[in-house]
């Protein structure tokens, strides 16, 4: 299935697009046309710039290709999607809404297990001892039964941000503040990336709130947190003390570099998503998430 999940991004472009028979063609600025087969895409994401006519929509429509509009952000603020009965949407959606309890556990002790391996690591990355989040990491087991996950917070913040740091979430000042800053940007990403993937945002494998539409994106940011949570404690060390004054920089650490093979944080989120959709539609065993590397300017 993975080759048939084809994203055209055009959050960020300036361009013009235009609908030829069985394709699109994108017009950049002060670049030759490129014409991209309508058959081989399940998503476009259009940003602000972007300028074009009922018609593509109605040939991505045709199609069974989803289309999200983007803020500024890249994240989606709403979309259209097609009625037929072969789209890859509702195919894609419905294996989700009928994924097994013990897949959906095993889905979430991936996610704890990489999120306290991450924790580990950010650790490592500012000389704090380690082992024990390793230990406990290795104890994960399906669904998290035993709360591993909250076992960890509770040494991984006191080292990270020191013992009369207590996490907060909601607060506008401080660490909490500039984590909140960060985190939201980054849940953003993470919308963007379950959205593309096709997958149904409040369909959670952990998190479930009859009010969340977007609990799978709060399931999948787990694993990136702590490369935020690096990002905010480097600029702790450069001084930083209010998001006011680095709303910026907030943005950037959200967006920021995931491992030195060139993946970022948004672009992470959207390999996690992607293959959980082929998780959730048994075509993996297991879903695939990138190891975290923080790179030599982060530590």
């Amino acid at each position: 299935m993975q080759e048939l999940w084809q994203v055209l991004d055009l959050s960020a472009a300036h361009c013009n697009l235009r609908s030829e028979r069985g394709a699109v063609v994108v017009t950049a600025e002060g670049k030759d046309p490129v014409r991209i087969s309508v058959s081989d895409l399940a998503c476009v994401l259009l940003g602000m710039h972007v300028r074009l006519s009922g018609a593509v929509l109605h040939r991505l429509m045709q199609e069974g290709t989803a289309v999200l509009l983007c803020d500024w952000r890249g994240v989606p603020e709403g979309g259209a999607y097609s009625w037929r009965d072969h789209s890859r949407i509702a195919a894609r959606r419905r294996a989700q809404g009928t994924l097994s309890l013990p897949r959906q556990k095993n889905a979430w002790k991936i996610i704890v297990r990489e999120k306290i391996y991450n924790q580990a690591i950010a650790l490592e990355a500012i000389g704090e001892e380690s082992r024990y989040l390793l230990n406990l990491m290795r104890k994960v087991r399906s669904g998290d039964s035993e709360n591993i996950e909250g076992r960890a917070a509770q040494y991984y913040w006191k080292k990270i941000f020191g013992p009369s740091f207590t996490r907060n979430a909601g607060s506008r000042a401080g660490i909490n503040g500039l984590l909140d800053y960060a985190y939201t940007i980054a849940r953003g990403h993470a919308i963007r990336a379950v959205l593309a993937a096709g997958l149904e945002p409040s369909f959670g494998v952990f998190h479930r709130h009859r009010e969340n539409m977007f609990c799978l994106a709060d399931d999948i940011i787990e694993i990136v947190r702590p490369a935020v949570d690096l990002g905010v404690w480097n600029l702790i060390e450069a001084g930083a003390v209010d998001v006011v004054d680095c709303r910026a920089e907030l943005v950037a650490i959200a967006a920021g570099t995931f491992s030195p093979e060139g993946y970022t944080i948004p672009s992470v989120l959207e390999r996690v998503a992607k293959s959980f959709g082929q998780y959730a539609e048994d075509d993996e065993a297991e879903f695939e998430i990138p190891s975290w590397k923080p790179c030599c300017g982060e530590t």
